[in-house]
């Protein structure tokens, strides 16, 4: 009876977890830079129809990823409408299924799929991305496929065929999600983990599905490469020569034409792991250290952390990176929990503890939509673009810069006035209109023009006007 009680609240606490994170989605607004930048360009693809060259603005092309996340999200928005948690759904969706998808690859039973399911969604940065705009959820099932698929191609007997599709199924969409990082982050464990077992590695190659994989995937992916460049010359060069080498070796890349590289100490991706990984990372660590003797005569266990460490390792040498890099390593670390728990009972305080983020997340999911609605302190336009009253005017402009918020939440009608003179034409006009204006850029408006501006609202980082003739 006891039992069947725990396997209940085991039950319970996954469904919480899911339904949270689910709720959350679509009551958070969309923040700058990333998370509205992604979202304004599903948006863009959405309105205009153009599904080969994902767009920044209207007319501009987005050439640092491919559309994969934009696709998805695109789709989502013809089935939800265009708001929040249809951006936000596949995300999701993909980590939600693929928690499944590596529960039955692994012939996991009921209860160690619910295990699974709790282990993962207890993990900071695999539960922070159930929910997020990025192209990081698709990189990481393209990469789950491929070292699934290789691990059942050489350990089962049965459905060869279909682990090794699997593999090129991973390649493509890998490709297709942020290019062939999806093979720098896989090919090398699979090789490394071959060559300590004698025979693996030519046992894999000899029967790979070479000629129908890679054809697979040149259909399913190359042939947007192909498309993109057609439609925009030199993409091509920018994404593979820019996006995947020169963003990770030159300190302070120049090139980069969405933003700037996030420069971080040398081995900074390390502490991302241990931070957004406790409890379970240091769980696998002491575990792993009290059985260091056993770990390479498991094979499984072995590739898991080698799969697990690659990411890391591969990213120590980079100083342009952010926390979300580590997201590779999430599904074979949350394996590597499974190896090493016993049970509930002689892991209780582990679990104990890797529920303190979700709660903490719900408590004050809770106490801000209850107690503390002042939402200014949020990084996103879109309660200033909520004080727009679309009957005065359709009419609003953005000084110097515009935010990928304000575009997503004005539907793309916000225009950028780049200097005084623009404005002075503007006002001219004599007609209603709104001007969004960041507090670092507002100081170079010329004070005579200030005059005519009426502010109505503003944020930690932006000012609202309006302008009545």
């Amino acid at each position: 009876m006891l039992s069947k009680i725990k396997y209940y609240a085991l039950e319970i606490t996954v469904y919480f977890l899911v339904l949270l994170r689910l709720l959350i989605i679509g009551f958070v607004p969309l923040f700058d830079k990333t998370e509205a930048r992604y979202a304004e360009i599903a948006r863009i693809m959405y309105e205009t129809g153009n599904w080969v060259t994902p767009q920044i603005d209207y007319n501009v092309p987005f050439w640092a990823k491919p559309p994969m996340s934009t696709w998805i999200s695109a789709l989502s928005f013809h089935v939800f409408g265009v708001h929040e948690f249809a951006a936000r759904f596949p995300s999701f969706l993909l980590q939600v299924i693929l928690i499944i998808i590596v529960a039955k690859a692994l012939n996991f039973k009921k209860r160690q799929t619910y295990w699974f399911a709790l282990i993962m969604l207890t993990i900071p940065e695999y539960y922070i991305h159930c929910g997020v705009v990025s192209t990081d959820s698709s990189l990481l099932m393209g990469i789950t496929f491929i070292m699934i698929g290789f691990w059942n191609s050489i350990s089962k007997a049965n459905n060869q065929k279909f682990w090794k599709f699997l593999i090129w199924l991973g390649v493509a969409i890998g490709m297709l999600a942020k290019g062939p990082i999806v093979l720098v982050l896989t090919a090398p464990p699979i090789f490394i983990w071959s060559c300590l077992y004698k025979g693996h590695l030519k046992l894999f190659f000899k029967k790979t599905l070479w000629i129908p994989g890679i054809a697979f995937a040149f259909l399913f992916s190359f042939l947007w490469y192909y498309s993109a460049e057609l439609r925009t010359p030199g993409f091509i060069d920018y994404f593979f020569v820019g996006e995947h080498y020169k963003r990770f070796v030159e300190s302070g890349w120049k090139g980069d034409k969405y933003g700037f590289a996030k420069q971080q100490p040398l081995g900074m991706i390390w502490l991302f792991l241990i931070l957004f990984a406790i409890p379970w990372f240091q769980f696998i660590v002491v575990n792993g250290f009290k059985m260091k003797k056993e770990i390479l005569k498991n094979k499984w266990v072995t590739l898991l952390w080698i799969w697990m460490l690659w990411t890391p390792l591969f990213f120590t040498i980079s100083k342009s990176l952010i926390h979300t890099y580590t997201l590779p390593s999430m599904i074979p670390l949350g394996l590597l929990v499974m190896c090493y728990f016993e049970s509930y009972h002689k892991n209780k305080r582990w679990v104990v503890g890797a529920m303190f983020v979700p709660i903490l997340v719900f408590i004050c999911f809770i106490s801000i939509n209850t107690f503390y609605t002042d939402v200014s302190w949020q990084n996103t336009d879109k309660h200033l673009v909520g004080k727009i009253n679309p009957l005065e005017t359709t009419n609003i402009y953005a000084w110097e810069f515009k935010s990928y918020s304000s575009q997503f939440y004005t539907s793309g009608q916000i225009k950028t006035l780049h200097n005084s003179e623009e404005l002075e034409n503007i006002l001219k006009e004599e007609k209603t209109f709104y001007i969004l204006s960041r507090n670092a850029n507002y100081k170079h408006m010329p004070e005579a023009l200030k005059k005519h501006l009426f502010k109505i609202g503003a944020n930690r980082k932006s000012q609202l006007f309006i302008h009545k003739p």
